[in-house]
């Protein structure tokens, strides 16, 4: 099921709901950091720019297994630090995905603002109801 918003600040609080969810399955969660379009509110700009530095100076095998280093950066789903990344920039970068496993359960639409969760219906539903009640009221079920 796909979701939309006409606001960003609806986007964040449903992906602060979902990326909860998803720690608590235990997915793991990459995120490009790429954007297309310059990000202009001020906490997402400083969290993408504080990503890009640790991510260009991390050392080690799995950066080198990567190749760039900017391409699919885990995110701890766990922390309210990885909350935090996520719920700010998985719809603003030109990636995000979650996996269970061998099952993509989460990802991104290019900077469309676009959602796709492949999740059980209920867990969907309930996610969206949580959102909406945490204050997501221009959340959109999109096709």
């Amino acid at each position: 099921m796909n979701f939309t918003s006409s606001t960003e600040g609806d986007m964040e609080i449903f992906l602060s709901v979902v990326g909860t969810h998803l720690g608590k399955i235990g997915a793991e969660t990459v995120l490009d950091l790429y954007v297309d379009t310059a990000i202009t509110d001020p906490a997402p700009e400083r969290v993408l720019e504080e990503m890009i530095e640790e991510a260009r100076s991390a050392q080690g095998p799995a950066s080198a297994r990567r190749g760039d280093p900017l391409m699919a950066v885990p995110l701890d789903l766990h922390s309210q630090r990885g909350l935090e990344r996520f719920s700010l920039l998985a719809h603003r970068t030109i990636g995000c995905e979650a996996s269970v496993g061998a099952e993509l359960v989460f990802s991104t639409v290019e900077n469309e603002r676009i959602v796709c969760l492949d999740l059980p219906q209920g867990d969907v539903e309930a996610l969206e109801a949580e959102a909406r009640l945490e204050g997501a009221k221009s959340l959109i079920r999109v096709a």
